[in-house]
């Protein structure tokens, strides 16, 4: 099988993860033609470890996307950067696989979605907490009805950054709503998945303890109302203190007709069932975890195979959570997800 030829924009941080995992799991199936990224030292140094030329490195992304003639371009930049990005690539003819958010506004993401529709190319967005292994086994639990019908979901997310840079990137500190847009995207998708709707009506508000080390909205709770009669609520909170579910132990607790189950760090799932002992196991494994399964689905669907679960046209129905959790923020108002998304071909 030829290798799937690759415009790599970025090249440190978040992109320096996609190339190592390029070439360390994908490397018979994934070859990176032309890199783009505006810090001269690290074109430099992924250049020589990838073996590219002067000629295949760019700091201009619309250059690269005009110059190198890949079959797809893989975005990981910081999301202002996504959507014209991903536009220039697709409108020179390679599909694309980006980074989430999709954007840093909805009128970015919805272009991107249009570009996508316009060109009739691939775009799919990394969701990459789905893939985990009690994530899927939740989903198979609700799927063959081994409790019954699903009534209602809780996420909680809580890190400790009451420190100052404790979150890495003194920009996570500083930036508005950074509790949504660096953080609270990956749940707010997850409640969604987990539910198996689409968000009606979100709700909700959020605040900045005095003790806080951010400069924003670190903390908030949110309510949302599924299309298909769940309900989700979640509490997400970077100033946490005392009992945390900080990245990849995010606690959720489904609510079923029958039982409850709950989820948190690991593999191991917590099963209520009504008039029966508590139930714990450890959820059966998958082949591909987090990004890696994202690629090797996008790799697929160029192949022929089915469209990503996290297709653009799919998953912009999760960033818009993230922008109407800003609005009720702001206003105090319920927000109906319909009034956002309204005027796209869905």
């Amino acid at each position: 099988m030829a290798k799937h030829t690759c415009l790599m924009i970025g090249g440190s941080g978040k992109a320096g993860g996609w190339i190592r995992e390029f070439r360390s799991d994908f490397n018979d199936r994934i070859e990176i033609v032309g890199l783009a990224d505006v810090k001269e030292n690290v074109l430099k140094a992924q250049g020589e470890a990838l073996g590219l030329s002067s000629s295949q490195l760019f700091t201009d992304f619309n250059e690269a996307c005009a110059s190198v003639k890949a079959d797809f371009c893989g975005i990981a930049t910081p999301p202002q950067f996504h959507s014209p990005a991903a536009i220039a690539a697709m409108e020179n003819g390679m599909p694309v696989i980006c980074e989430k958010p999709i954007a840093d506004t909805l009128d970015a993401a919805k272009a991107m979605l249009r570009t996508s529709q316009n060109t009739g190319l691939p775009c799919t967005i990394i969701q990459n907490y789905r893939y985990a292994d009690n994530k899927q086994e939740l989903i198979r639990i609700r799927d063959e009805n081994r409790l019954g019908r699903l009534q209602h979901i809780v996420g909680r997310y809580a890190c400790d950054y009451r420190k100052h840079l404790s979150w890495g990137k003194l920009w996570r500190h500083e930036m508005d709503f950074g509790l949504l847009f660096e953080a609270s995207v990956h749940h707010l998708d997850m409640l969604r998945f987990l539910s198996g709707g689409d968000c009606e009506t979100l709700i909700g508000f959020g605040w900045n303890p005095e003790w806080s080390s951010f400069k924003h909205y670190s903390s908030g709770y949110y309510l949302m109302r599924m299309d298909n009669g769940v309900h989700t609520s979640y509490e997400g909170n970077s100033s946490a203190a005392g009992i945390i579910n900080c990245w990849r132990s995010e606690y959720y607790r489904a609510e079923f007709e029958q039982g409850t189950v709950e989820i948190a760090g690991g593999n191991q799932m917590t099963v209520h069932r009504v008039g029966g002992e508590k139930e714990v196991y450890e959820a059966p494994g998958i082949r591909y975890h987090g990004h890696l399964y994202l690629f090797d689905e996008f790799l697929n669907w160029l192949e022929g195979g089915e469209p990503s679960d996290t297709r653009i046209e799919d998953n912009i129905k999760s960033f818009a959570l993230v922008i109407a959790a800003m609005e009720t923020t702001v206003d105090g108002e319920p927000k109906h997800i319909a009034d956002l998304l309204g005027n796209l071909n869905l």
